[in-house]
């Protein structure tokens, strides 16, 4: 005898399995979508911290390494907390390590939002079904400051660079002189190393000089006898971005006021100009300082107090790159009268326009203060820079182009 067979119950076994297979799903779906999203956040804050970081390191803190409460660590770490991951903010952790391979100075942000350093894991929704209370994301970035060797803002300043002295009188290079129809030099002499990718040189160099105040005082192209001291200036013409370069007083205080948007590069010689330039520096400092009347500098903290900065623009209209040119090659040619000839491992007929020239040794920023009679004011400080494969680098003692590289 056989019993019929029901089927009522066997729809709550399909149900049951469905729940199951539906709350899988919603919890990859929905859970998972929380987790992605916020890895993509975690990666932004961490990015943030990190560029913000390597800022403050090219700029404002020179130390190395940052100390560990100092304006590096909390520039990072109220960067990376500024970008909320999952309506929370993360917990950052800073450091100074570079990857393997990678030289400079590093700062390294490491983001959470799993449960690590105290931070607060992401939620689930459905996940708490399959007894999943929580998830997390983490995420990392590391920045480096690293040398640039050229600028599109030149302004028309070729300063002396900074020698050793051996030879009296002190505050005056002296190093070549002119006998017998030809060019000796002295002994003893004054000692000139312009800075290389190896070696930050005799001159100018970080942190040393970052803040220093440096008069500059002009100089006469046309002298055959202006002494060579510190500061000491000669005008020099930039290029015009169509195979020639900016002459006379007009375009002098045009390329004092304002970017002329044209790359110099360290190891380019640029020509001098005709004459002194005195009025045209006068007029063109009186420009740039009114595009930030505000600012001034703060001898305490070596830094830029009253700027207008960040409305008028990312760094005070007021900080300018400018030149300093390789002292020993100069007072060689012009001691000679040669400017054709080759120097060391530099090629003959190096002025580009066939008169007299000086080679960009090194590139500093500086900050415009004031001028006092014909001289122009201001105190040594480091500039954002570009970077060009055909120019060489200097070495990281006397790089004041800064370069901010994301790098992982």
């Amino acid at each position: 005898m056989t019993r019929d067979r029901s089927d009522r119950g066997a729809v709550l076994v399909q149900v049951a399995i469905a729940i199951l297979v539906l709350t899988a799903m919603a919890t990859f779906v929905v859970d998972h979508g929380i987790q992605w999203v916020s890895r993509g956040q975690a990666q932004n804050a961490a990015d943030a911290g990190a560029l913000s970081g390597a800022i403050a390191r090219a700029y404002d803190e020179l130390t190395s390494p940052p100390a560990s409460n100092g304006k590096t660590y909390f520039s990072a770490t109220g960067a990376a907390l500024a970008n909320n991951v999952w309506t929370l903010a993360p917990t950052a952790q800073v450091s100074w390590a570079c990857p393997a391979g990678v030289a400079g100075s590093c700062v390294r942000v490491d983001v959470y939002r799993n449960g690590e350093f105290g931070s607060t894991p992401l939620p689930t929704l459905f996940g708490k079904l399959l007894n999943i209370s929580s998830q997390g994301v983490k995420a990392t970035a590391t920045a480096r400051v690293a040398s640039g060797n050229a600028t599109n803002c030149m302004r028309p300043f070729a300063i002396a660079d900074k020698w050793i002295e051996k030879q009296p009188p002190v505050d005056r290079f002296n190093r070549w002189k002119s006998q017998g129809g030809g060019v000796v030099q002295l002994t003893p002499s004054d000692d000139y190393v312009p800075p290389s990718a190896s070696s930050s040189g005799s001159g100018f160099r970080l942190p040393d000089d970052f803040g220093y105040e440096e008069t500059l005082k002009s100089g006469n192209p046309n002298s055959g006898s202006d002494p060579i001291t510190p500061g000491w200036f000669l005008p020099v013409r930039l290029p015009d971005g169509n195979g020639g370069y900016v002459s006379g007083g007009s375009d002098f205080r045009n390329a004092i006021g304002n970017c002329i948007g044209n790359p110099v590069a360290i190891d380019e010689y640029l020509p001098l100009e005709s004459g002194v330039m005195s009025g045209p520096t006068q007029q063109g400092v009186t420009d740039l300082i009114a595009k930030d009347p505000g600012a001034s500098w703060d001898l305490a903290n070596k830094r830029i107090a009253g700027t207008c900065v960040p409305g008028c623009a990312p760094v005070s209209p007021r900080v300018v790159p400018i030149t300093v040119f390789d002292i020993d090659e100069f007072q060689w040619r012009r001691e000679g009268g040669d400017w054709t000839s080759a120097w060391k491992t530099y090629p003959a007929n190096p002025c580009p326009t066939g008169g007299k020239c000086v080679r960009v040794a090194n590139i500093l920023g500086f900050f415009v203060d004031h001028m006092s009679g014909g001289d122009v004011i201001g105190y040594l400080t480091s500039y954002p820079g570009e970077f060009v494969l055909d120019a060489p680098s200097v070495g990281g003692g006397a790089a004041f182009l800064m370069k901010i590289q994301l790098v992982r």
